[in-house]
Protein backbone atom coordinates (compact mmCIF):
# COMPACT_ATOMS: atom_id res chain seq x y z
CA UNK A 1 0.00 0.00 0.00
CA UNK A 2 2.67 2.45 0.39
CA UNK A 3 4.64 1.25 -2.12
CA UNK A 4 1.82 3.15 -4.51
CA UNK A 5 2.64 6.38 -3.16
CA UNK A 6 5.88 6.71 -2.83
CA UNK A 7 6.81 5.60 -6.07
CA UNK A 8 4.39 8.27 -7.53
CA UNK A 9 6.43 11.29 -5.71
CA UNK A 10 10.21 10.53 -6.94
CA UNK A 11 8.85 9.93 -10.59
CA UNK A 12 7.13 13.36 -10.08
CA UNK A 13 10.46 14.69 -8.90
CA UNK A 14 12.02 13.13 -11.33
CA UNK A 15 9.77 14.91 -13.98
CA UNK A 16 10.39 18.21 -12.19
CA UNK A 17 13.98 17.86 -12.10
CA UNK A 18 13.95 16.80 -16.36
CA UNK A 19 11.21 19.88 -17.16
CA UNK A 20 13.97 21.83 -15.47
CA UNK A 21 17.12 20.72 -16.71
CA UNK A 22 15.63 20.97 -20.28
CA UNK A 23 14.69 24.65 -19.14
CA UNK A 24 18.11 25.51 -18.18
CA UNK A 25 19.47 24.11 -21.62
CA UNK A 26 17.04 26.57 -23.56
CA UNK A 27 18.24 29.30 -21.02
CA UNK A 28 22.34 28.24 -21.52
CA UNK A 29 21.52 28.23 -25.25
CA UNK A 30 19.28 31.33 -25.60
CA UNK A 31 21.91 33.69 -22.99
CA UNK A 32 24.92 32.10 -25.27
CA UNK A 33 23.60 33.43 -28.54
CA UNK A 34 22.11 36.77 -26.79
CA UNK A 35 25.85 37.01 -25.63
CA UNK A 36 27.27 36.98 -28.99
CA UNK A 37 24.98 38.97 -30.87
CA UNK A 38 25.72 41.41 -28.18
CA UNK A 39 29.34 40.81 -28.51
CA UNK A 40 28.80 41.18 -32.64
CA UNK A 41 26.94 44.76 -32.15
CA UNK A 42 30.09 45.98 -30.08
CA UNK A 43 32.79 47.50 -32.26
CA UNK A 44 36.06 45.98 -32.41
CA UNK A 45 38.72 46.57 -29.59
CA UNK A 46 41.06 48.88 -32.02
CA UNK A 47 38.00 51.41 -32.63
CA UNK A 48 37.84 52.46 -29.18
CA UNK A 49 40.04 54.98 -29.29
CA UNK A 50 39.11 56.31 -32.66
CA UNK A 51 36.71 59.77 -32.70
CA UNK A 52 34.90 61.10 -35.28
CA UNK A 53 36.98 63.93 -36.68
CA UNK A 54 39.15 62.94 -39.69
CA UNK A 55 42.87 62.21 -38.85
CA UNK A 56 45.15 64.88 -41.44
CA UNK A 57 48.47 65.21 -41.47
CA UNK A 58 50.72 67.81 -40.20
CA UNK A 59 49.43 70.80 -41.88
CA UNK A 60 53.24 72.55 -42.55
CA UNK A 61 54.77 69.35 -44.18
CA UNK A 62 53.76 70.38 -47.53
CA UNK A 63 52.35 72.81 -49.85
CA UNK A 64 49.72 70.16 -50.57
CA UNK A 65 48.88 69.50 -46.92
CA UNK A 66 48.69 73.17 -45.93
CA UNK A 67 46.09 73.97 -48.47
CA UNK A 68 43.94 70.75 -47.55
CA UNK A 69 44.24 72.45 -43.60
CA UNK A 70 43.29 75.92 -44.86
CA UNK A 71 40.65 74.69 -46.56
CA UNK A 72 39.14 72.60 -43.65
CA UNK A 73 39.79 75.44 -41.45
CA UNK A 74 37.82 77.79 -43.21
CA UNK A 75 35.09 75.40 -43.88
CA UNK A 76 35.17 74.88 -40.10
CA UNK A 77 34.67 78.61 -39.50
CA UNK A 78 31.73 78.86 -41.70
CA UNK A 79 30.36 76.01 -39.83
CA UNK A 80 28.08 78.22 -37.89
CA UNK A 81 25.29 75.29 -36.60
CA UNK A 82 28.39 73.04 -35.57
CA UNK A 83 27.45 70.33 -37.54
CA UNK A 84 31.02 68.80 -36.48
CA UNK A 85 33.72 69.63 -34.06
CA UNK A 86 36.34 71.12 -35.80
CA UNK A 87 39.03 71.88 -32.42
CA UNK A 88 41.67 69.73 -34.01
CA UNK A 89 41.31 71.59 -37.21
CA UNK A 90 41.29 75.29 -35.81
CA UNK A 91 43.42 74.67 -33.17
CA UNK A 92 47.18 75.59 -35.45
CA UNK A 93 45.05 78.47 -36.67
CA UNK A 94 44.51 79.69 -33.07
CA UNK A 95 48.07 78.52 -31.67
CA UNK A 96 49.46 80.87 -34.88
CA UNK A 97 46.72 83.51 -34.42
CA UNK A 98 47.25 84.38 -30.06
CA UNK A 99 51.26 83.82 -30.43
CA UNK A 100 51.42 86.19 -33.03
CA UNK A 101 49.13 89.12 -31.63
CA UNK A 102 49.73 88.15 -27.56
CA UNK A 103 53.22 86.47 -27.70
CA UNK A 104 54.47 88.73 -29.84
CA UNK A 105 52.50 91.49 -30.74
CA UNK A 106 51.95 92.57 -26.98
CA UNK A 107 54.96 92.91 -25.85
CA UNK A 108 56.34 94.74 -28.67
CA UNK A 109 53.32 97.29 -28.10
CA UNK A 110 54.77 97.39 -24.20
CA UNK A 111 58.33 98.25 -25.43
CA UNK A 112 57.03 101.23 -28.26
CA UNK A 113 54.94 102.06 -25.45
CA UNK A 114 57.52 102.43 -22.75
CA UNK A 115 60.00 103.80 -24.94
CA UNK A 116 58.01 106.70 -25.83
CA UNK A 117 57.20 107.30 -21.94
CA UNK A 118 61.23 107.03 -21.11
CA UNK A 119 64.79 105.28 -22.83
CA UNK A 120 65.12 104.07 -19.12
CA UNK A 121 61.60 102.35 -19.10
CA UNK A 122 61.97 101.34 -22.70
CA UNK A 123 65.33 99.34 -21.55
CA UNK A 124 63.39 97.74 -18.65
CA UNK A 125 60.73 96.92 -21.20
CA UNK A 126 63.02 95.39 -23.29
CA UNK A 127 64.13 93.33 -20.50
CA UNK A 128 61.00 92.16 -19.08
CA UNK A 129 59.19 91.52 -22.88
CA UNK A 130 61.02 88.71 -23.73
CA UNK A 131 59.98 86.29 -20.54
CA UNK A 132 56.38 87.82 -21.37
CA UNK A 133 56.37 86.88 -24.82
CA UNK A 134 57.77 83.44 -23.54
CA UNK A 135 55.00 83.11 -20.52
CA UNK A 136 52.02 84.35 -22.97
CA UNK A 137 52.71 81.78 -25.76
CA UNK A 138 53.60 78.53 -23.08
CA UNK A 139 50.35 79.88 -21.88
CA UNK A 140 48.22 80.11 -24.96
CA UNK A 141 49.95 76.64 -25.48
CA UNK A 142 48.74 75.01 -22.58
CA UNK A 143 44.66 76.22 -22.49
CA UNK A 144 45.18 74.79 -26.33
CA UNK A 145 46.33 71.60 -25.67
CA UNK A 146 43.65 71.47 -22.54
CA UNK A 147 40.80 72.19 -25.26
CA UNK A 148 42.50 69.45 -27.69
CA UNK A 149 42.68 66.84 -24.68
CA UNK A 150 38.82 68.19 -23.26
CA UNK A 151 37.68 67.31 -27.18
CA UNK A 152 38.72 63.86 -26.75
CA UNK A 153 37.54 63.15 -23.92
CA UNK A 154 34.57 64.74 -24.92
CA UNK A 155 34.46 61.57 -27.74
CA UNK A 156 35.79 58.77 -25.77
CA UNK A 157 32.54 59.49 -23.52
CA UNK A 158 29.96 59.39 -26.25
CA UNK A 159 32.24 56.33 -26.95
CA UNK A 160 31.20 54.65 -23.71
CA UNK A 161 28.08 56.11 -24.15
CA UNK A 162 27.68 53.92 -26.90
CA UNK A 163 29.14 50.91 -25.46
CA UNK A 164 26.82 51.37 -22.23
CA UNK A 165 23.94 51.04 -24.59
CA UNK A 166 24.99 47.72 -26.44
CA UNK A 167 25.64 46.32 -22.93
CA UNK A 168 22.18 47.55 -21.01
CA UNK A 169 20.87 45.62 -24.34
CA UNK A 170 22.81 42.10 -23.89
CA UNK A 171 22.02 42.53 -20.16
CA UNK A 172 18.39 42.46 -21.19
CA UNK A 173 18.73 39.69 -23.57
CA UNK A 174 19.66 37.59 -20.78
CA UNK A 175 17.53 39.35 -17.80
CA UNK A 176 14.63 36.89 -19.33
CA UNK A 177 16.33 33.31 -18.95
CA UNK A 178 18.26 34.25 -15.80
CA UNK A 179 15.18 34.88 -14.21
CA UNK A 180 13.16 31.44 -15.54
CA UNK A 181 16.46 29.89 -13.99
CA UNK A 182 15.99 31.81 -11.14
CA UNK A 183 11.94 29.93 -11.11
CA UNK A 184 13.61 27.01 -11.88
CA UNK A 185 15.65 26.53 -9.06
CA UNK A 186 13.00 27.27 -6.56
CA UNK A 187 11.11 24.62 -7.98
CA UNK A 188 13.26 21.61 -7.77
CA UNK A 189 13.79 21.11 -3.99
CA UNK A 190 16.40 18.65 -4.25
CA UNK A 191 18.08 20.13 -1.18
CA UNK A 192 15.18 19.34 1.51
CA UNK A 193 15.20 16.66 3.22
CA UNK A 194 12.31 14.55 3.99
CA UNK A 195 10.46 13.25 6.73
CA UNK A 196 10.56 9.44 7.28
CA UNK A 197 7.94 7.76 8.37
Amino acid sequence: MTDGPATTAPEDELEEVVEAETRWLSWKEAGASSVRDAAKRLPPPEDFAATDEPEFDDPFASTRSAKEWARDAFVALLDVQFRRPATRTLLPLAYILSVASFGVGLPIAFVVLMWQASVWLGVLALLVAVPLGVTIAAAVRLMLEFADNAALLAGRVEHIGDLADGLFQALSDVAEPVNQLSEDVRAVQFWRFRKKK
